[in-house]
């Protein structure tokens, strides 16, 4: 049928062609209105009518739309419509996909990395010391404005995040904390920290190194950072193990999962030192 009607010297109405191509006639008229595909003869009660010979390009047009070809695309593309010509449009588009593609990607490591941190977070016993070999991560890292040598003030943190986010790729970002160093961390009890840090799904300069870590999850407001690490710490003790480099403090389960601070979950996480059989 398509043949024929390609075939037939006859002129066709919007409607024929829609039919017969199984789009709507608004299709055509859109077409038509932005000069992508105008009918060849237009009467002067404002009928459209197509030749049998333009059908070919409507077929290019509708096989580059299903491609997901933009209309600025298309309407370069039948300029000068040629083998050499439609070769290098299907370049571009073939990179553009893969960009695609690639973006994608990284956005699928962020929801999957959010998805897994909330529900490790929930499941998890709090209070427990958890033992894992952890893989690189990567990291951005904003330093905190410190002036008092005892804690950091709530105020810098937030503006340390502010000035990350601003040039992160929002897309890339996953979760967000706080670095404490060891040192500091037992003195301190979480209060100081100089380093905001957000996990990132693409690769930057910084990392958390692969290694062996200890992590534990507390349940609660951020009213209790202190008697998290106190816990944290003493459970590191304990069990004989000693960390090393620094602690990284995640809000695993916040506000962006549960408004009821009760719900909330702080993941403390360290690495440790080699063991004498492990070296």
């Amino acid at each position: 049928m398509m043949e024929d009607m390609k075939n037939n010297s006859v002129l066709y109405t919007p409607r024929q062609v829609a039919t017969f191509y199984s789009i709507r006639k608004d299709t055509l008229l859109y077409y038509d209105r932005i000069g992508l595909f105008r009918p060849e003869i237009r009467k002067e009660n404002g009928y459209r009518y197509y030749s049998a010979s333009q059908l070919a390009e409507l077929d290019t047009i509708l096989t580059l739309r299903d491609l997901d070809f933009p209309i600025p695309a298309i309407k370069e593309a039948l300029k000068d419509l040629n083998p050499g010509s439609f070769v290098e449009l299907m370049e571009r588009e073939e990179e553009s996909i893969r960009r695609k593609i690639d973006a994608y990607e990284s956005l699928m490591k962020v929801v999957q990395r959010i998805r897994r941190g909330v529900s490790d977070a929930s499941k998890a016993e709090k209070g427990r010391l958890y033992i894992t070999q952890e893989s690189r991560t990567y990291i951005l890292r904003e330093p905190i404005s410190v002036y008092d040598q005892t804690h950091s003030d709530d105020e810098e943190w937030e503006n340390a995040y502010r000035r990350l986010i601003a040039t992160a790729d929002g897309k890339a970002m996953m979760n967000v904390g706080s670095i404490v160093r060891l040192d500091e961390a037992r003195t301190y009890l979480g209060s100081l920290c100089r380093e905001v840090y957000i996990t990132y799904a693409k690769p930057t300069r910084w990392s958390i190194p692969a290694g062996r870590y200890a992590y534990m999850y507390f349940q609660g407001s951020l009213s209790g950072l202190r008697s998290f690490y106190s816990a944290f710490l003493k459970a590191l003790d304990d069990d004989g193990l000693v960390p090393e480099g620094y602690i990284y403090e995640e809000l695993t389960i916040s506000s962006l999962s549960s408004r009821d601070e009760s719900e909330h979950v702080t993941k403390l996480m360290v690495r440790l030192e080699d063991s004498s059989e492990d070296k």
